[in-house]
């Protein structure tokens, strides 16, 4: 905003011009600190868009310019400086050193390497220039700077240059150039100056650069020189003695053609964890299978395989090489028990895209191993493919998968399928005192479920799992179900102490005509008296209560009405062997027998909705699990936001069919 046009001489001037002549101004260079500010300062400057012929003449070091419209005139000299003050304000030093081999190091402290006497030419040299403000005030200075006489400029260097710095108190600047000499000599060099004010302030002392074809003190314990004109011997004992990454390693590339010295390299490089691909390629002239394994893995010819391959010389893990990485969905909720249509569709797209990439993967296998049929196996309990599930599992061998844990894991999570909680219970005691939690957690979730199924209680053993939360909610909420048949209500309760029961009279078939569910006809009920109310007093530890239906009721149509905590539930007399519990502000639902009490596993429910703009339409099936529970609203979507309402069919091979209907959990 604002912040982009600051004050400045610029804009001083243009809010001092009394706009009857063209405004120029002398410090337009200051309005340049953005894109934003040039531009506005462009639109006010009044400079022609297209420049004149403008006259200019030289007279020695004078020059004389007539324009022929309005300019803005740059200009800049170097001057004779005058005395330097005693004290100086400023420190400047100056030192030159090789591009190629700027430092060295020393018990891991890197050192500067400075030359000083002879220079090679050919060779890329640079100059560090270092300016110290010693003072508590900021210098604003002037640096010129100047590369050696018979010198080139190289890495967009300069012949001639002057530096604008601005240095606070006590702090360092630092400034470089680089050139090269094209033929030996002696070259004078102009040191450099720094001016503060258009007064020189410091400077360095001159210098003479003896340039040679060939240096008389070469540096024999450098990496350049041993590396080039070293024996065997000397290198290897340098890669022991020094850190390999400094180095450049592909120095000594044209000795890996000794096998001798091409083995001893490559292990003591290995030992310290550090690969080369230029050296490592000589395995393939050596033949040597080891290193040509690590080469070929990291070379462009690995691509060009496929996403797995295991051979003598090439072995490619789509894991190890993040090609394909495992992936754990937690809950994954399927709408769908069964498949529809002529192709099973996976509606989860993310979990789509994973199921493609594994079987991508596996098209590369010969066969799959131990550790691919776990991968197949989770990915089709994934998808409730349970009988295809369970056959690639049971083909692992447990002793030819990389650990055993997610083994057995997998192993009670099949027993759980199987019906087997016991062998489930048996797997996951084992692994109770587990060092990583989320494993021990694991496993806790196995033991509570199991025990669940045995007839304990819910148990919430992770509380940031919204399933367990639920179910324990579920477990501890007030609940009840009842069923009449044999002239005999049969009330399963749980959390009440005391409920309602009233009796109405009914025409079954008028009712049953207008709608199936007798639930939907409650509402009429509700402005209707009984013809008898009966108050019944229950433990809240949660039992079952047996009555028998009164007399004149026994030969009738009755609708039984039982109210309790709020709760209310109206069923017509007419059979059926499930008891039902049905949690509506947790969506879910227990079926258990109706006289040993024991859960129902694998009771098929369906389940429909109305939608709040009055669509009746699928919502989910599946089955009970051993628990003889059933979830009947988590779905991956946000369907459950715009339901009415839940009608049930809960249906056993073996204990008959009940429909019953339910609201959904308040959101």
């Amino acid at each position: 905003l604002a912040k982009l046009v600051p004050v400045c001489g610029f804009w001083m001037d243009y809010a001092a011009h009394e706009g009857q002549t063209l405004f120029l101004s002398t410090h337009v260079a200051e309005a340049a600190s953005n894109f934003t500010e040039m531009m506005f300062a462009l639109a006010v400057l009044d400079l022609p868009f297209t420049s004149g012929k403008h006259e200019s003449t030289v007279d020695g070091v004078a020059a004389t310019v007539v324009p022929e419209n309005a300019v803005i005139v740059f200009h800049k000299e170097v001057n004779e400086s005058r005395k330097v003050p005693a004290r100086l304000p400023l420190l400047v030093s100056q030192n030159f050193f090789a591009r190629d081999d700027r430092y060295s190091h020393k018990d891991n402290e890197r050192l500067d390497k400075f030359v000083t006497d002879e220079f090679l030419y050919h060779r890329v040299y640079g100059c560090q220039v270092v300016l110290t403000n010693p003072t508590s005030t900021r210098r604003k200075v002037d640096v010129l700077m100047q590369i050696p006489k018979g010198a080139m400029p190289v890495l967009n260097g300069f012949f001639t240059r002057s530096r604008h710095a601005q240095i606070e108190p006590y702090a360092t600047q630092k400034l470089e150039y680089y050139f090269y000499f094209p033929l030996p000599g002696r070259y004078p060099h102009f040191p450099s100056h720094v001016a503060q004010d258009g007064q020189l302030v410091a400077f360095t002392d001159p210098f003479v650069f003896n340039v040679v074809s060939k240096l008389s003190n070469i540096d024999k314990a450098s990496w350049d020189y041993i590396s080039q004109y070293g024996s065997e011997k000397d290198v290897r004992r340098y890669l022991q003695d020094n850190n390999v990454d400094r180095l450049n390693l592909d120095l000594i590339a044209f000795r890996m053609r000794n096998r001798a010295f091409f083995d001893e390299v490559i292990a003591l490089l290995a030992a310290r964890h550090v690969y080369n691909h230029t050296l490592w390629s000589y395995s393939i002239h050596h033949d040597a299978v080891a290193p040509a394994r690590e080469f070929l893995q990291y070379s462009r010819f690995a691509g060009m395989v496929g996403m797995c391959i295991d051979s003598p010389l090439l072995t490619l893990d789509p894991v190890a090489r993040h090609t394909y990485q495992h992936k754990e969905y937690w809950p994954l909720v399927n709408a769908r028990t069964y498949q529809l249509g002529a192709e099973r569709k996976i509606l989860n797209d993310q979990f789509f895209a994973q199921y493609m990439r594994l079987m991508q993967t596996l098209r590369y296998r010969p066969a799959l191993t131990d550790a691919d049929e776990a991968a197949v196996a989770y990915t089709m309990f994934l998808q409730d493919r349970v009988a295809e599930g369970l056959v690639f599992f049971d083909r692992i061998d447990p002793h030819r998968i990389p650990s055993r844990m997610p083994y057995d894991y997998m192993k009670a999570y099949a027993a759980f399928y199987r019906a087997d909680a016991g062998l489930a219970l048996k797997i996951a005691a084992g692994y109770k005192d587990h060092p990583v939690p989320r494993w021990q957690q694991r496993f806790a979730q196995i033991i509570a479920q199991a025990e669940e199924i045995r007839g304990g209680k819910a148990a919430v053993i992770d509380e940031d799992d919204r399933a367990q939360r639920q179910t324990r909610l579920a477990d501890t909420a007030p609940s009840f179900d009842f069923k009449v048949e044999n002239r005999q209500i049969v009330l399963n309760h749980r959390n009440i102490e005391t409920c309602e029961i009233n009796f109405y009279l009914m025409d079954i078939e008028l009712l049953f005509s207008k709608e199936p569910f007798v639930e939907e006809v409650s509402g009429q009920f509700s402005v209707i008296k009984p013809n008898r109310t009966q108050i019944l007093t229950l433990a809240r530890d949660g039992k079952t209560v047996t009555l028998d239906l009164p007399k004149d009721f026994r030969d009738s149509n009755v609708t039984v009405e039982i109210v309790a905590n709020g709760i209310r539930r109206m069923q017509a007399y007419y059979p059926h062997s499930l008891d039902l519990q049905i949690a509506e502000n947790y969506g879910h639902v227990r079926v258990t027998h109706a006289k040993s009490g024991d859960p129902l596993p694998k009771v098929y429910v369906k389940v429909y909705a109305r939608m709040k703009g009055g669509e009746v339409k699928f919502y989910k099936d599946g089955y009970t699990d051993l628990r003889g529970r059933f979830d009947y609203t988590s779905l991956n979507t946000n369907e459950l936001d715009h339901v009415e309402r839940f009608a049930l069919l809960i249906m056993s091979d073996t204990h008959g069919a009940v429909v019953r209907e339910a609201a959904p959990p308040k959101r």
